[in-house]
């Protein structure tokens, strides 16, 4: 896997990479925005009354129902509750130079997932059961994540998506023949939306091995009865992502029959994200990024 930290100039003998403790400093988020999430968002911001839509509906479903959930079924985590995830949390922030830190909650959960909400008040919630899967450097990739979608400014639009699909009972009969289109749009922007996520996973990790570990034990799991039996490996699953990829350039059918399979989530296929965070380390501007050539945003001198 790809290893930076030995990387130096010939002539000076100066690092080429930051080092994994440097912060990238006052990055922009659209410096690692993958095409298909900005394309996508752009398109959805094009239809009539989206905007409005946003708005109302910010205003009448807010975040407080969210943030009541959480402190009633969840702990928060801090300084003085598990301190060590708060850390880590707060490691990816400081990697990614993102200059607030959101609330963090620990939830229980069989299923190894987080997510993020909020956009007056930022919060990152962790399901136990990730915990049970991943080493530190891979819990880093997933927090990353999920500070990915916060800097991106995808917190609204995966909330409307999230409202539209499970509560949408709540609109009536009529108001779902009304919603169904605009649900769709918001699916497939999400699943874009989570390809610019796995980049900044991948900055603040700064560990190729460790992002598309999350991703390899998303696919399979890392239960007992698997880790007793085998150990999974990189090397195959890279190549079977390499295999997807060639499957969808030689044939547009591959690729019109996985949009369709897909159609009803607000995830990609694992696979296909491994596919598309290799292309960006291989072919994009991750290697640019890391050697400071990025585009920043300029912040007031005063805090």
């Amino acid at each position: 896997m790809l290893d930076l930290t030995h990387c130096e100039c010939g002539a000076c003998g100066k690092a080429l990479f930051l080092r994994p403790d440097e912060t990238l400093t006052n990055l922009s988020s659209t410096a690692y925005e993958h095409p298909l999430d900005r394309a996508t968002l752009q398109a959805l911001k094009a239809l009539p009354g989206f905007p409005a839509l946003m708005r109302w509906l910010l205003t009448h479903l807010g975040e407080r129902s969210m943030r009541l959930v959480n402190l009633s079924t969840s702990v928060r985590c801090g300084k003085d509750q598990f301190p060590e995830l708060a850390g880590l949390l707060d490691l990816a922030r400081r990697r990614l130079d993102i200059p607030y830190t959101p609330s963090l909650f620990l939830t229980e959960s069989p299923y190894a997932n987080a997510a993020t909400f909020g956009v007056e008040e930022p919060t990152v919630m962790v399901h136990a059961a990730l915990l049970d899967h991943l080493d530190d450097a891979q819990v880093v990739s997933v927090l990353a994540h999920e500070l990915g979608h916060l800097h991106a400014d995808h917190v609204l639009y995966r909330s409307v998506a999230t409202v539209l699909a499970g509560g949408s009972r709540l609109l009536g009969s009529v108001g779902q023949l009304l919603s169904f289109p605009l649900q769709k749009a918001l699916y497939k922007w999400a699943r874009c939306s989570e390809l610019t996520a796995d980049r900044a996973g991948l900055l603040g990790c700064r560990d190729l091995a460790a992002s598309i570990g999350v991703l390899m034990r998303l696919a399979g799991g890392n239960r007992p009865g698997t880790v007793n039996r085998t150990k999974m490996k990189l090397a195959p699953f890279v190549q079977q992502a390499r295999e997807l990829a060639r499957m969808e350039e030689s044939s547009w059918f591959d690729g019109l029959l996985a949009t369709l399979l897909t159609m009803d989530s607000s995830h990609p296929f694992v696979a296909w994200r491994v596919m598309h965070l290799l292309d960006w380390v291989e072919n994009g501007n991750y290697l640019d990024i890391l050697a400071g050539q990025y585009e920043r945003v300029k912040r007031s001198a005063v805090a």
